[in-house]
């Protein structure tokens, strides 16, 4: 128990980045991020090591981030996607402008590419890997990830 706790504080925020990829709402994130851990702890006696622990970690909370967006899709009542938060504290206006354009840029971008971009180009995996955590073929990760860098690019120089 005590080894993965220390393996949960050690993958938690790069864990957090991809289920925040997909759920996007702040809400659902320690839900999720629960979820996931619950089910790696039941399924830690399964782990094989065909795959590195962190990428076996990855897919389980990928998949699990996944299955919320699809149940929480299936009873949704209301858009609540229109609503959110544009306050910025006095002094910092101009970084907080740009970072609600940029989470603007990030949610044109559909939740394969934001996930494709989030794994490679944010946490550093290789399209493979990316691609075993998610279950996409290579190409298609590869794709998804170019098609949201070059959005983010045209972004960038506007």
């Amino acid at each position: 128990m005590t080894a993965f706790v220390e393996l949960v504080k050690v993958h938690d925020r790069a864990l957090r980045s991809v289920a925040w990829s997909v759920v996007r709402d702040p809400h659902a994130l320690d839900d999720v991020m629960q979820a996931a851990y619950e089910k790696a702890f039941r399924s830690l006696d399964s782990f094989d090591g065909r795959s590195a622990m962190t990428t076996w970690l990855h897919s389980i909370c990928y998949r699990t981030a996944i299955d919320h967006v699809r149940y929480e899709g299936r009873r949704r009542h209301a858009d609540l996607d229109s609503v959110r938060d544009v306050a910025a504290p006095t002094g910092v206006a101009g970084p907080a402008i740009a970072g609600i354009e940029f989470a603007e840029v990030m949610n044109q971008l559909d939740r394969d590419q934001r996930v494709a971009l989030m794994l490679t180009a944010g946490l550093g995996y290789s399209f493979d890997e990316a691609a075993e955590i998610t279950g996409m073929r290579r190409g298609t990760l590869a794709s998804k990830a170019s098609r949201a860098r070059k959005r983010i690019a045209r972004w960038e120089h506007a």
